[in-house]
C-alpha cells in the first residue's frame, strides 16, 4: 500500500512545471554556437600624431674653477624644440588570441616639422626660429582587449596598449636617430558587412591613444608624451 502525502505530490508537480519551463532555453543554449574571437583583420587607416615637445636646453660657457668648485656659467641664449603636430599613414593587421584577447601589428609614418627657438640671446639678438621636416617611421606591437558588443553584433569596443620601435631621419636624410614608444588608449570597430564572424567583411575603426617617445630626435633625457589618433577601413580575411 503506497501512502502519498499531499506535500510529495506539490512538489512533484513544480518539479515538472519547472523542467517544462526552462526547457525552451536549455534548448536554445545548446544550439546557439559559442562566441568566438574576431577574425583577423587587415587595417589601413588615416591618422594624427599631435605636437611632440622635445625639450629646453640653455646654451652656456662653463665657468672658471675656482678652489674645488666651479664657478656659474654664462648663459649664451635659450633653445626650445618642439616637434609639431602632423597627419601619419597606418597600416596593420590585427589577430584573435581568445574570444577577448588579441594582438595588432602596426606602422605609421608622418612628416612633421621640427622647430627650434632660439631667445635670451646674450648679446640681445631678437628670437628666431629655425625649421626642417623630419621623416618619422614607427612600429608598434600591441595587446588589445574586446570589451562586450555594442548596438547589437556589429559593433565591438576595445581597449589597447603595447610598445614599438621609433626611427627618425632629419631633412635629407642627413641624420638618423631611433628610440622606443609606449601607448595606451581605447577603439571601436563597427562592421559594415559582413559581421565579426564572417570571411571578407569589412568595417571602419577608430581608435584614440596617448603615446610616450623615448630617444630619437631629443634634447632632454626621460619620456615625452602626445596624443594620437586614427581612423579607417579594416577587411576581414
Amino acid at each position: 500500500m503506497i501512502v502519498r502525502r499531499p506535500e510529495v505530490r506539490w512538489a512533484a508537480r513544480l518539479a515538472v512545471a519547472a523542467l517544462v519551463a526552462c526547457a525552451p532555453g536549455i534548448a536554445r543554449a545548446q544550439s546557439a554556437p559559442a562566441l568566438r574571437p574576431w577574425r583577423p583583420v587587415f587595417e589601413l587607416a588615416a591618422g594624427w600624431n599631435g605636437a611632440n615637445n622635445l625639450g629646453r636646453v640653455d646654451a652656456t660657457i662653463r665657468g672658471p674653477l675656482v678652489g674645488a668648485a666651479t664657478a656659474p656659467g654664462f648663459r649664451l641664449f635659450t633653445t626650445e624644440s618642439e616637434l609639431g603636430a602632423a597627419p601619419a599613414a597606418l597600416v596593420g593587421v590585427v589577430l584573435p588570441v581568445s574570444r577577448h584577447w588579441a594582438v595588432a601589428v602596426r606602422g605609421a609614418a608622418a612628416r612633421p616639422t621640427l622647430t627650434t627657438r632660439i631667445s635670451n640671446d646674450a648679446e640681445g639678438a631678437p628670437t628666431v626660429e629655425a625649421t626642417e621636416e623630419v621623416s618619422d617611421y614607427t612600429v608598434d606591437l600591441s595587446v588589445l582587449y574586446q570589451l562586450p558588443r555594442l548596438g547589437g553584433r556589429r559593433v565591438r569596443p576595445y581597449l589597447v596598449a603595447g610598445g614599438g620601435y621609433l626611427r627618425q631621419l632629419h631633412e635629407d636624410n642627413a641624420l638618423v636617430e631611433t628610440g622606443r614608444t609606449w601607448h595606451g588608449g581605447g577603439g571601436v570597430r563597427w562592421w559594415l558587412r559582413g559581421g565579426d564572424q564572417a570571411a571578407r567583411a569589412v568595417g571602419v575603426m577608430g581608435d584614440l591613444r596617448w603615446v610616450w617617445r623615448s630617444g630619437g630626435i631629443a634634447f632632454t633625457d626621460g619620456a615625452r608624451a602626445m596624443p594620437a589618433a586614427a581612423l579607417g577601413l579594416f577587411v576581414g580575411f
